[in-house]
């Protein structure tokens, strides 16, 4: 009888216990009103961080599930259209590395990267690479529920957030 109890035990490993798993959200938003301002930091839920862009369009959100050091997570969105007999092409395309250099109870995330920006077409020639730094982003199960801002490209309004939330089961 002990062995099927064991067996069981080791059937369902996370009776019991509850396990955590990392998300990293990253976002890109493009300003539509001249006078917006994007905030370096944004505090409060997800709700209220889209209610902060208010002046500013989402261009991209990205939720990953599961992040894990060394991670490369990838963001791309962009318009190909015919313009007068030519490519345009109006986009995004990210990629980025997470670090997770925690310690014991102790969270520190760090996402970085490039980014390109391109808006080719409608009588713009723009192609901009935004070199990221590593930058720390919050962990929201630490009890900071925000956004940090990671980079924004002053010439075409874009910005880039980030932060880490977790899904404990």
């Amino acid at each position: 009888m002990l062995k099927y109890i064991l067996l069981i035990f080791t059937l369902i490993p996370s009776l019991g216990v509850s396990e955590e798993m990392r998300n990293v959200n990253f976002a890109a938003f493009q300003k539509v009103s001249p006078d917006f301002e994007f905030e370096a930091i944004v505090e409060g839920k997800f709700s209220d961080f889209i209610a902060a862009m208010e002046g500013s369009q989402v261009l991209a959100l990205v939720h990953t599930t599961g992040a894990v050091d060394g991670d490369v997570i990838t963001l791309q969105t962009s318009v190909l259209r015919d313009n007068n007999g030519q490519l345009g092409d109006f986009g995004v395309d990210c990629q980025l590395s997470f670090k997770d250099e925690s310690v014991g109870d102790e969270s520190s995330y760090l996402l970085g990267g490039i980014c390109r920006i391109i808006q080719v077409g409608e009588n713009k020639d723009l192609r901009t690479t935004l070199v990221i730094p590593h930058t720390n982003v919050p962990d929201t199960a630490q009890g900071f529920d925000g956004w940090f801002m990671l980079d924004e490209d002053q010439a075409t309004g874009i910005a880039f957030y980030a932060n880490v939330s977790v899904d404990k089961f």
